[in-house]
């Protein structure tokens, strides 16, 4: 860039080329605006890193979080205790009956789930960190959801459709399911994903 910029000085100044000065004044301007930038860019990096560290710590110092997402690790809890892996019907409802305080654990920890994946998606929040932190609990929890989902974004007799509804939470399920390119232990495709 510098000697671009300096060909079109020589084109455009006068007949005298610039002495030494000029260029080492030039030089040092040049390489202050590299600094700027690469200041700026660390700057912006860490921000993420320490957005999203705080992110992650509000939730587990939530205590509105912490009881949800026990109620909503109690029911699927539950649902693995009575159905166990190798015997498990792969297109069976873990959340088929679900209702009341458990609907609205639920629903709170999928909304939540649905924040960390804009973040991600957009950039706003570190993934890699989010990654070794809540991959697990994120997949499961969204696979375990995946028929209460999709009646909602199909909708129903009693719901409305709702195409957009869970959609960055969705996109970072299929993301995140897979551990470096193989495929994870879902027992069946989560169906109602679409881009």
């Amino acid at each position: 860039m510098f000697f671009w910029w300096h060909a079109w000085l020589r084109r455009t100044a006068p007949a005298e080329a610039l002495d030494k000065q000029q260029i080492v004044v030039l030089l040092a301007a040049w390489l202050a605006v590299i600094g700027w930038i690469t200041t700026a860019w660390t700057s912006i990096r860490n921000s993420v890193k320490q957005h999203t560290v705080n992110t992650l710590l509000q939730s587990r110092l939530s205590a509105t979080y912490m009881e949800r997402a026990d109620r909503v690790n109690k029911f699927f809890g539950a649902y693995e205790a009575h159905h166990p892996l190798r015997t498990r019907d792969p297109d069976a409802d873990p959340t088929q009956g679900i209702a009341g305080d458990d609907e609205e654990a639920l629903r709170y920890i999928l909304n939540y789930f649905e924040y960390i994946a804009i973040g991600v998606r957009h950039g706003d929040l570190h993934e890699a960190m989010l990654r070794a932190s809540l991959r697990s609990i994120l997949t499961k929890t969204t696979f375990y959801s995946r028929d209460w989902i999709e009646r909602r974004v199909g909708g129903g007799p009693s719901l409305s459709p709702n195409p957009l509804l869970y959609r960055n939470l969705r996109w970072l399920y299929l993301r995140w399911r897979d551990v470096d390119g193989v495929p994870g232990n879902d027992l069946r495709a989560f169906s109602m994903v679409r881009s």
